[in-house]
């Protein structure tokens, strides 16, 4: 086996681990490529400068346009001097794909990845219209409106992911997914060869992690603060939770668009915390509980690295791969899609039941660990060498 190949990550942000998932496992696989000796570039189209070391020469296309005709020019030219023999796509359900694909040299591999539920938008829109965004009379106009509109929306969406998936088909290219169970919902949509589909979960964020830390009675989300997240359905829930728990505290970390609108909800509510984009590790050791409560979701690198030091997952069952990660009344809580008056009711027993707690933290521990990246890093290697 070569460890010579030249392999360059596509992303349209920079890869910066502290800003999200799909940055991190990027962070993550590129620096055991490169221990492997691999040699590895990143591209951006969107790229805002930070001060962030990373590991691996980063390459901006030359025009903010991604379609324009110099930027086609300017990849395929650099494909074609640094010798790239793999593309990595890591934004596979998104419109980048149509550039990244259109590849002269017929001996580059393309690798797709999707990090979400390939069809989860589709599946769950009409949950996400419902949700009432403000409890504003203007925003119950609004959902009224929504709900008219929901199947028109949903045909929208239909073709948008049909486009897509049949671009792909004409493209041929392998569609990495993070869970089998993604794979045969999928294959109803791209028609593409059996051998195109490969399944390589995210591997875990944090090594030698030997013991679980100290815990305090604090409840945890780490993510990105979006509409997907239902953030606002975890305020809610806690509403409901704080007032007979009064010595937890829910704690957020991340930043994102919905920032202000859910500081201006929490408000109303005890003990809530914000800390915007922080290291998440301080808050993973403390934290005696993780929550999700996610439209949908691929294969969610904070609930992993919060299981990496024992904090307890309750979430929504709303994704396929959670079912991959937990085994509900094992190493965490899945909670049936949405049913918030059960998600109560199962946080309340987390809360209450410090002995059950405990057995799922350890539990939590030792499961995990089957992500480590001694165990990823050969499948990512099997891939790029066929």
């Amino acid at each position: 086996m070569s460890y010579i190949m030249n392999i360059l990550f596509a992303y349209p942000t920079e890869l910066n681990p502290q800003k999200g998932g799909v940055e991190r496992v990027t962070d993550v696989l590129a620096k055991a490529l490169l221990q492997k000796g691999y040699t590895i570039f990143y591209l951006n189209w969107e790229r805002l400068f930070d001060d962030y070391k990373y590991p691996v020469p980063i390459i901006d296309l030359p025009s903010s346009d991604l379609e324009n005709s110099i930027n086609m020019e300017f990849y395929n030219k650099f494909l074609d001097a640094n010798d790239i023999k793999v593309v990595i796509n890591q934004n596979g359900l998104y419109g980048g794909t149509y550039f990244l694909s259109q590849i002269r040299d017929p001996n580059v591999k393309i690798i797709s990845v999707l990090h979400s539920d390939p069809l989860g938008q589709y599946k769950h829109l009409f949950a996400d219209l419902m949700t009432l965004r403000e409890p504003s009379t203007k925003e119950k106009l609004k959902r009224i409106a929504r709900f008219f509109l929901y199947g028109r929306v949903k045909r929208i969406i239909r073709r948008s992911l049909k486009r897509h998936y049949e671009f792909i088909q004409e493209h041929p290219q392998y569609l990495c997914l993070l869970s089998d169970s993604f794979k045969e919902p999928l294959k109803r949509w791209c028609k593409l060869p059996d051998n195109y589909f490969v399944t390589i979960p995210n591997p875990n964020t944090y090594e030698n992690i030997e013991r679980i830390p100290l815990k305090e009675p604090i409840v945890l989300f780490v993510g990105r603060l979006h509409t997907s997240k239902k953030i606002d359905w975890l305020i809610d829930i806690w509403s409901k939770v704080v007032r007979e728990y009064d010595q937890w505290k829910l704690i957020i970390v991340g930043d994102g668009p919905e920032k202000e609108r859910l500081m201006d909800k929490a408000k109303r509510v005890l003990n809530i915390e914000f800390v915007g984009r922080q290291d998440p590790r301080p808050y993973y050791e403390k934290a005696s509980i993780f929550c999700l409560a996610s439209l949908f979701e691929g294969f969610p690198m904070s609930l992993t690295e919060a299981m990496q030091f024992g904090c307890v997952p309750i979430v929504f069952d709303s994704f396929s791969a959670s079912h991959d990660i937990i085994k509900s009344g094992e190493t965490g809580e899945l909670v049936k899609a949405f049913d918030k008056k059960e998600y109560i009711k199962q946080l309340k027993h987390l809360m209450s039941d410090g002995v059950y707690r405990a057995i799922l933290s350890k539990n939590a521990f030792q499961y995990v660990k089957q992500y480590d990246i001694s165990n990823i890093l050969p499948k990512w290697i099997d891939l790029i060498e066929r």
